[in-house]
């Protein structure tokens, strides 16, 4: 995936008078009236912001060619309405939907000249408002001046955050590329999080009412128990016709994540050797304070705060007479969490926690129960209040479900993907659920717009309740695993066998070899490197990573970002300067969980690899270091190691690659 990653950039880097282009009509046709509303030039500011970040367009030609784009397509605009601005409101769309110019028209009385700069940041007026003030009769030299202005502020505020996307990108791949994909999938999650939300809010009717309609006919030409089935269903007269859809929906595609989850931990590849780096970073990362948040976090999904939550449902359903409903609620608790244990005892899978050997993790029920509950309250709260309020409560118990199923992983009480099996098959669940309430009762209940709140109080002092009596303390940590030990002898002999020829990424793919072996203290390693003219990495700080901006800086002043291995950190970073103040050489040490036994002590041992590294600006004013991929390993692993002061036992060979045994002197 990397490799496919890196040749896209390598591509687009060749191509950039395409790209260009591309950000030239983009910006044009966004602005010209009724194409404007279907081109998504926003979209491509952003992206070419990401690939100037990433180093593969130049900053300034990206502004130049947005602002001349936007520029022109809003003057093709002007030009439209003063040229026919007697015939207009008779050609389409503006004949058929004639209350697209009425907003046009009166946003520029509203606002005057104003409204063109005012316009280009609103999508439904942002190709509509040129046409009126051609229309009305406004100063082709005012209304350049004011789209210029315009333009001007519009390609940075679109542009520029592309560009921190693609730094942070290119920064989160020196660190390991899984990053960059999940980086990249949380943006993606949030911007379509937000565009589909109001795109279905507004939409959903519609489309439903027109669905139902198709396939309602459908259902009456073809009698028999299918199509009585599909009458009811999808009938257009059918007050929950869209609900049925979506649950339907969610049926399908929780049901076969779930199903995939389940293949993969079965076959052992490749989702749980995502589970073991994972699991590896987060504790590598883990700190007292980020204990305690997350361990107040997971109070939302507490065997007490559930069944606050539970108590609360089944009274409010008391009162609303709905007995069904508390059955249906019920059982979605019981059941689940049976079927689970079913699974659980059949897996028989073990959690990361060692403290926590009794119990079986796959699927979760701890992430299923809390999907269980704040999922059917979702969906009782959602046939209750408006649509937003809806698509509100559904994003929020989204987002406590996220929230406690990544503390469960922090804390070793279960993998990832147990986490992602155990949300799959409660979503599906509580979809079934959800599905047979909407069939038995197909009309809608009446509306409860205070019932989010009443819930949200609840929560509130529930958690606060727990918070206050007594702050919330992490689970008991597994015991730091042991080093393996064995002698020097043994390990010169055979035993170096055993520590990995490759750096692996969060899933398991080969990165650059592993050329040494260093049994010391690291204490004695930074003392040696030291004094060989090695420095320790630049921390990653605002000063630090201000430097990425500098217009003139030498590659040893930019921070050395750790890397991972199987998900830890390297612990030991140094470089030293190269050839050139554009290059340097960069040596990181990672634990390599043995240690040689000295007889009256254990003496860690570590692996360790070297990189070259030269600076690049193809759009300044981003700094960026690569690997220099035309250096071999071999050339770099010579240079680098001629400032190494350690006793080289042994030369031996790792599957192709050539592997240093060192001691130091003083170890």
């Amino acid at each position: 995936m990397e490799h496919a990653y890196i040749h896209l950039l390598h591509l687009l880097a060749g191509h950039s008078t395409w790209m260009l282009a591309i950000v030239f009509l983009a910006a044009f046709l966004e602005a010209i009236a009724v194409i404007g509303t279907f081109i998504p030039g926003s979209t491509a500011m952003f992206l070419a912001g990401a690939l100037t970040g990433t180093g593969s367009l130049s900053l300034g030609w990206v502004f130049f060619w947005a602002i001349l784009g936007a520029v022109a397509g809003d003057g093709m605009s002007f030009w439209i309405g003063e040229r026919y601005k007697d015939r207009i409101v008779h050609l389409w769309p503006f004949r058929t939907h004639p209350e697209v110019l009425d907003a046009g028209q009166r946003f520029f009385v509203k606002h005057g000249a104003k409204s063109v700069v005012l316009a280009r940041f609103i999508g439904p007026l942002r190709a509509i408002v040129p046409v009126v003030a051609g229309m009305m009769g406004m100063s082709p030299l005012r209304f350049y001046a004011i789209n210029l202005l315009s333009a001007l502020l519009w390609a940075p505020a679109h542009i520029l955050p592309g560009v921190v996307f693609g730094a942070s990108v290119l920064l989160a791949g020196a660190v390991s590329f899984r990053l960059v994909v999940i980086l990249a999938m949380l943006v993606c999650i949030v911007w379509l999080s937000f565009r589909g939300a109001g795109f279905l809010v507004s939409h959903a009717n519609a489309w439903s009412s027109s669905v139902g309609r198709h396939l309602g006919s459908w259902a009456c030409r073809h009698p028999g128990p299918l199509g009585r089935v599909a009458r009811r269903m999808l009938d257009p007269d059918t007050p929950d016709a869209t609900n049925i859809l979506v649950t339907s929906l969610i049926v399908l595609v929780a049901g076969a994540l779930f199903f995939g989850v389940l293949e993969d931990v079965v076959s052992g590849d490749p989702l749980t050797t995502v589970d073991l780096s994972v699991y590896h970073f987060l504790q590598s990362v883990r700190t007292p304070w980020g204990d305690t948040v997350l361990a107040s976090l997971a109070t939302l999904g507490s065997g007490i705060t559930l069944t606050v939550l539970i108590v609360t449902v089944a009274l409010w359903m008391v009162w609303e007479r709905r007995w069904r409903t508390i059955g249906y609620w019920l059982a979605a608790v019981a059941f689940s969490q049976l079927l689970i244990l079913g699974l659980q005892l059949a897996m028989r899978r073990a959690p990361p926690n060692e403290l926590l050997t009794s119990h079986y993790v796959f699927p979760s029920n701890h992430v299923a129960a809390t999907v269980i509950v704040y999922g059917f309250l979702a969906f009782l709260l959602a046939r209750r209040v408006g649509k937003l309020e809806g698509v509100l409560v559904a994003g929020a118990s989204t987002i406590v479900v996220i929230v406690v199923a990544l503390a469960g992983v922090y804390f070793g009480r279960y993998w990832v993907s147990d986490a992602i099996g155990g949300a799959a098959l409660a979503y599906a669940w509580v979809a079934i659920v959800a599905l047979t309430a909407i069939w038995r009762h197909p009309q809608p209940p009446p509306p409860r717009r205070f019932m989010p709140l009443v819930v949200l109080a609840v929560v509130v002092l529930s958690v606060g309740a727990q918070l206050g009596l007594a702050l919330p303390t992490p689970p008991d940590n597994a015991p730091p695993q042991q080093p393996v030990l064995f002698t020097q002898a043994q390990w010169q002999s055979s035993e170096w066998r055993r520590l990995p020829c490759y750096r692996s990424d969060m899933g398991g793919d080969h990165k650059e070899p592993l050329t040494l072996q260093w049994v010391s203290q690291p204490a004695s390693i930074r003392e040696q490197l030291r004094a060989q003219g090695w420095v320790e990495g630049t921390d990653v700080s605002a000063h630090s990573l201000l430097s990425l901006a500098s217009p003139d800086v030498a590659a040893v002043s930019l921070p050395v970002l750790p890397k991972l291995n199987n998900g830890v950190p390297s612990s030991l970073v140094f470089m030293r300067p190269g050839d050139s103040r554009d290059e340097r050489y960069v040596l990181r040490f990672w634990p390599s969980g043995y240690a040689v036994d000295n007889g009256s002590s254990a003496t860690p041992l570590w692996v360790g690899a070297f990189a070259h590294e030269r600076l690049t600006r193809p759009s300044w004013p981003l700094n960026i270091l690569r690997i220099d991929r035309q250096t071999s390993p071999l050339d770099v692993r010579a240079k680098a190691g001629a400032g190494l002061h350690a006793t080289i036992v042994a030369e031996v060979d790792c599957h192709g690659v050539p592997v240093s045994l060192l001691v130091s002197p003083m170890d």
